[in-house]
């Protein structure tokens, strides 16, 4: 049994570690984002990074200590293996990685039968049936899913600019103009943005085209097409089941209205976060509660 947990929510941009005894809250920290899949060096670095300033904060022993991390990017189990053996290394008393998506089930659901829709810079859906079974659907990454996503949003502007430079020679729309002062104002410029981004870079352009709204088509185009993904995504993760909705992540909010009106209907606040999620994984693991028992 440990005395101490530290759970991790870690994203495309932002981390979030939290260190507790029993129910009590220590100290909360934050750090750069911990993708699996987009950076796994960045992202070990990131995670023991935070578990070692957690420790010393308090002046706590690594055997002293449950870990529970919930990561995008967690279902590329050899990328995830790597990162538990490099906590493991540390000398904690227990290691648990998992999913961003289930921790944001568990901490947003508090083990009831629920959908959970995550949509920051990826997205993903997860659902919890009334079986106790779990299911995950999206969350396949940039190149060829994450569709109602901020690096979705990100890479249909970069698109449309693209579709104006073809048309027209340059950027006409307003919105263009700003996504090619982002991306680079001459032909190679443009060239290299685009070989060097990846989902973080396309997410970061997603506050242009919502400040647009409600005047630019484009944005209004982008915005309605990328609702449209995540009520697709909704309607296949209920499949029929009619289950409570939850919406998370830096866009739930901004991308909500748009939703078809069923699917708004759905929405419930979550009872807690990933990070609330994580932590409770990291005490069962410390034997410090009995959190649910989930068959996946």
């Amino acid at each position: 049994m440990s005395e101490y947990f530290i759970g991790i929510d870690g994203g495309g941009t932002k981390t979030l570690a939290r260190l507790g005894r029993e129910r009590e809250t220590l100290i909360e920290i934050s750090a750069g984002g911990s993708s699996l899949t987009q950076d796994l060096a960045g992202a070990v670095n990131t995670v023991i990074g935070l578990c070692r300033e957690l420790m010393a904060k308090h002046h706590i022993q690594p055997q002293q200590v449950s870990l529970a991390c919930g990561l995008a990017g967690a279902g590329d189990t050899a990328a995830a293996s790597q990162l538990s053996a490099r906590l493991k290394d540390l000398g904690l008393a227990e290691v648990t990685i998992t999913s961003d998506a289930q921790t944001s089930l568990l901490g947003a659901g508090a083990g009831l039968p629920i959908v959970v829709v995550s949509i920051g810079t990826g997205s993903v859906a997860i659902r919890l049936s009334r079986d106790g079974h779990i299911r995950q659907f999206g969350g396949w990454g940039l190149a060829i899913g994450d569709e109602g996503s901020g690096a979705a949003i990100g890479k249909s502007a970069v698109r449309t600019l693209l579709w104006e430079l073809d048309i027209h020679g340059r950027a006409v729309s307003t919105l263009c103009k700003q996504i090619m002062a982002k991306v680079g104002l001459q032909r190679p410029a443009i060239l290299r943005w685009l070989r060097e981004s990846g989902s973080r870079e396309y997410a970061a352009l997603a506050p242009l085209v919502f400040s647009h709204l409600p005047d630019c088509q484009h944005a209004n185009e982008i915005i309605t097409k990328t609702a449209g993904e995540i009520d697709r995504l909704i309607t296949v993760a209920n499949e029929g089941q009619d289950l409570p909705l939850t919406l998370l992540g830096g866009l739930a909010d901004k991308l909500s209205p748009f939703l078809c009106e069923a699917n708004q209907q759905k929405i419930i606040a979550p009872f807690g976060t990933a990070l609330d999620g994580a932590c409770m994984l990291a005490r069962r693991e410390a034997r410090l509660e009995k959190a649910p028992a989930f068959t996946a």
